[in-house]
């Protein structure tokens, strides 16, 4: 029971393999595009912006197998340590300072691996793999978005030139 509180950020990551089920950019049919790889949907009329290669850039680094890899050995390493620290220190100091909040018994020595208990033991590799997953799906949604960019580009211009056109109509009235 006490782990559920401990394991919250565990959904965030639970929802990644529905996301990650593939590196192809699958497009709506009517938007013009058909599923293909990013790359192969580029529409041709359309300039890449520096934003646009950026965007391609940082996609390509996230989906790269290697970046993931260290991430999730990051992840894993941290989530290990994290569920070293101690606890019970903590839990003393709060029930001497306020009687009667800490419901349960918490040794002194206790750290947070020891509240999760068993259901935990495995976290720190559960989220190196959820956070490999996770980047998958960043690195898919960076890929459709840099498709995307020069277009909200152009929105946003035509949108500037509207405005402009609008104001420059309103001083003339």
């Amino acid at each position: 029971m006490r782990s559920k509180y401990l394991l919250i950020a565990l959904p965030l990551f639970a929802a990644a393999p529905a996301f990650a089920q593939s590196d192809e950019v699958v497009y709506v049919p009517g938007t013009g595009y058909e599923s293909g790889e990013v790359e192969d949907v580029m529409p041709t009329s359309l300039a890449v912006s520096d934003s646009s290669a950026d965007m391609r850039d940082m996609a390509a680094k996230i989906s790269d197998p290697g970046m993931q890899d260290g991430v999730a050995a990051a992840v894993e390493r941290m989530t290990a340590n994290v569920m070293q620290l101690p606890v019970g220190h903590l839990a003393a100091a709060i029930e001497d300072a306020r009687p009667g909040t800490v419901k349960e018994r918490i040794h002194y020595d206790s750290n947070i691996a020891d509240l999760a208990g068993r259901d935990a033991e495995n976290l720190p590799e559960e989220l190196g793999a959820r956070s490999r997953e996770m980047m998958g799906v960043a690195g898919s949604f960076a890929k459709a978005f840099a498709v995307m960019l020069p277009e909200f580009e152009k929105m946003g211009r035509e949108m500037e030139e509207g405005f402009r056109a609008a104001k420059a109509e309103a001083r003339r009235n």
